[in-house]
């Protein structure tokens, strides 16, 4: 694994450097991230000698929301997680995974949340994300540089090598995969035992592609799929990332032709995502007692027989104060417009009929319209 994690990062910094040259994330990825990485080592090995009780944690028929980007798996999990009954993430927790780290950083963090500085996307780049933001687990792999997120991130995804070896988790070398998946489940039972909530719901939309690990890791799981239109997924996505790397480094400041090859990449990708997950439907992996797609229609036209159908598919109880929350949501939902503006496809070099043609199976299976 060490070797694995070693090849991202010298990858990042080629990326880093070819890309711009001798800047500020070159010096980051240089300097301070080992750094962090290290600390982050050295406060997570002592969790064993300091809190050994969390090893002992059981984890119990754990729910994944797993979609594609820009699918709706966000309100659903925040909408679920609001009250706080469930073991998840807020941002802060997931960079610090370690007991021992939060105990040393905690005041540093609530000074920053207390004093509004805590912000690290705003809303306007498409999806807000501050130190106290529930966010999804998957960024958890980050610490094992072992996510797609890192391409996005970092520079990695504007080198002259694509990121496929961080896409197809399951294919990965059996020792990377356990390795990583053994970290996850680590940090699944830090968090059970330091909020004291038993019951895992995470979103992992990335993790679609290591699925097949997840259910090795945990036979018990739940898994949710949304599925939306890829006509409205992909300018969503590909949105998104053009907005955050703009946020990140200004766009001026990339290459145009980088910038087009990471389109095109994340485009091949967001594809294989559909490809891979119906493919291990058609195969018959999974069982319907643990796993279900849920339209994103039905999510958004009709929120309460969604929860409904969900609260019956995972066996899941939930307060008085969380249904009275949702039935507030579900009143907001016909008024709601979104202010978030798709760019159009033909700036990252795609057309509607490329789409229709590529993932043509989803649009004749789902119904969607062409």
């Amino acid at each position: 694994m060490i070797f694995f994690k070693l090849k991202i990062y010298l990858r990042i910094l080629t990326a880093s450097w070819s890309t711009f040259g001798f800047n500020k994330e070159f010096l980051r990825f240089l300097f301070i991230r080992p750094v962090m990485l290290l600390f982050n080592s050295i406060t997570l090995f002592l969790d064993n000698i300091f809190f050994p009780e969390y090893r002992k944690v059981k984890i119990e028929k754990p729910i994944f929301i797993i979609s594609h980007p820009r699918s709706g798996s966000t309100f659903l999990h925040r909408l679920l997680t609001q009250t706080r009954e469930f073991a998840v993430f807020e941002f802060w927790q997931i960079l610090f995974p370690s007991l021992v780290a939060r105990k040393i950083i905690a005041p540093f963090i609530m000074s920053s949340i207390k004093k509004e500085k805590d912000t690290f996307y705003p809303k306007e780049v498409g999806h807000k994300m501050a130190l106290s933001s529930i966010e999804e687990e998957e960024l958890l792999f980050n610490h094992t540089f072992n996510t797609q997120f890192i391409a996005i991130q970092t520079s990695l995804g504007l080198g002259n090598k694509d990121f496929m070896d961080l896409v197809y988790s399951d294919n990965q070398p059996k020792n990377v995969r356990q390795k990583t998946i053994q970290f996850f489940k680590q940090c699944l039972q830090r968090q059970i035992f330091y909020l004291g909530k038993k019951q895992i719901l995470t979103k992992m939309n990335y993790s679609a592609f290591r699925i097949k690990t997840l259910l090795e890791a945990f036979p018990d799981a739940k898994i949710i799929y949304i599925v939306r239109s890829p006509y409205e997924t992909i300018p969503s996505h590909l949105s998104l990332d053009r907005n955050v790397l703009d946020f990140q480094w200004g766009l001026k400041n990339i290459p145009a032709n980088r910038l087009q090859r990471y389109f095109e990449r994340r485009y091949h990708y967001d594809v294989q995502f559909y490809q891979y997950i119906e493919d291990l439907i058609s195969k018959g992996i999974f069982n319907s007692s643990q796993f279900m797609t849920l339209s994103y229609d039905l999510l958004k036209n009709d929120l309460g027989k969604a929860i409904e159908v969900i609260l019956e598919f995972t066996g899941i109880e939930i307060s008085q104060e969380l249904r009275k929350r949702i039935q507030e949501q579900i009143k907001m939902q016909s008024s709601y417009r979104s202010k978030h503006r798709n760019l159009d496809l033909e700036e990252f070099g795609l057309s509607k009929e490329r789409i229709a043609k590529d993932l043509s199976f989803v649009f004749d299976k789902y119904g969607f319209k062409k």
